[in-house]
């Protein structure tokens, strides 16, 4: 199973073999959609990156597509630009130049490659932990290609060749160099492993200096939602949890009294945030029992899935675009004897229901 991701300024598309999922962030929300790979969704993957790019960005790649190609018009100047080659620098280059937000979701996507559990928001603390840095990341190309420009270019010029012919004439063959070095990063070249951890050895500095920064929460969710939409889709086996036997005698049930408050939020009003937890909610309902109060939720269920819902629902408010959330939480866990919210119910109207002298015991 192959699959490619490609972060851009405001998300993080992830590609597999017959469509390409996106989440993004729009003013603060995070959109996602999934759509057949075709011409169509490549092109509006385009416009968006487009569109998204910081005005400076442009400004620089439009400046240099004109001195290579204003100056080569039939007008009265005696300059002739920049080489067409250079276009090439363009291209490869502007990995060296990304802008924060771009790094940051750069790094989400590494994290969610890295990460060998299952991609899902309860699990983000760990994912977080994950490696910045990927094996098969793009920067290996573009190290790979500057490196053989530099290789080239010393080969030309002890053949007698001038600096703009060496220069010129390695430029443009560096490109065949690509797919080769590309086999050979992939193992597909027996004896080459020098070069192979050579060119990891660069990719991976590059990676953790220059084109990835450390992602925060928003872009961490961002790269886990893109990836699991396009896992639904193509591979959901990957998504699913796998199941650990354990003796009946070892789990113990617990009940925890959840409260999350959103801190900040325009209006007084937090339905809105409820009800999608409930939604959160719901996706766990074959490994705990829930119930919505006026006041709070209580989910009972054994603690570790517990505490994987308790993260999972505090991650909520943040989805909207808030910098704050208070949880509060309250754990019942009795080891002496199995204890459920019915069965507590059920005691406390069994002792209602007694007789005024009844004694208490």
């Amino acid at each position: 199973m192959m699959i490619r991701g490609l972060s851009y300024q405001r998300g993080i598309f992830f590609m597999g073999k017959t469509h390409i999922a996106c989440s993004y962030h729009d003013k603060g929300r995070l959109v996602t959609w999934i759509k057949p790979y075709e011409t169509k969704t490549v092109l509006i993957m385009a416009k968006q990156i487009i569109l998204s790019m910081p005005l400076w960005f442009k400004a620089v790649v439009l400046a240099w597509i004109a001195l290579v190609f204003v100056p080569k018009l039939p007008l009265a100047i005696e300059w002739n630009g920049l080489p067409f080659y250079t276009l090439f620098y363009l291209m490869f280059g502007t990995h060296f130049m990304f802008p924060n937000s771009l790094r940051k979701y750069h790094g989400a996507e590494h994290k969610v490659f890295s990460d060998r559990g299952v991609k899902r928001r309860g699990r983000l603390y760990r994912i977080k932990k994950a490696a910045i840095t990927n094996r098969f990341c793009s920067t290996n190309i573009v190290v790979i290609y500057f490196l053989s420009v530099i290789s080239l270019c010393i080969i030309f010029l002890a053949a007698g060749l001038q600096v703009t012919e060496a220069l010129m004439y390695s430029s443009y063959a560096a490109l065949l160099f690509i797919p080769l070095l590309q086999f050979v990063m992939r193992g597909k070249i027996a004896g080459f492993k020098w070069l192979q951890q050579f060119i990891l050895t660069i990719s991976y500095w590059l990676q953790e200096k220059i084109t990835t920064a450390e992602p925060e929460h928003k872009h961490l969710i961002c790269a886990i939602q893109s990836y699991r939409t396009l896992a639904k889709e193509e591979f959901p086996e990957h998504l699913a949890t796998r199941k650990v036997m354990k003796k009946k005698e070892e789990k113990h049930m617990a009940i925890v009294d959840v409260t999350v408050i959103p801190i900040g939020t325009e209006t007084p009003s937090v339905s809105q945030y409820v009800a999608e937890i409930q939604n959160v909610l719901s996706s766990y309902e074959d490994k705990i029992t829930y119930e919505l109060t006026p006041m709070s939720t209580l989910i009972e269920g054994e603690l570790p899935i517990l505490f994987e819902v308790i993260q999972a629902i505090h991650e909520v408010p943040f989805k909207h675009g808030l910098k704050r959330v208070a949880t509060n939480i309250r754990i019942d866990d009795r080891r002496d004897k199995e204890s459920t919210m019915q069965s507590k119910r059920a005691s406390v109207e069994a002792r209602m229901k007694q007789q005024p002298n009844d004694s208490i015991e």
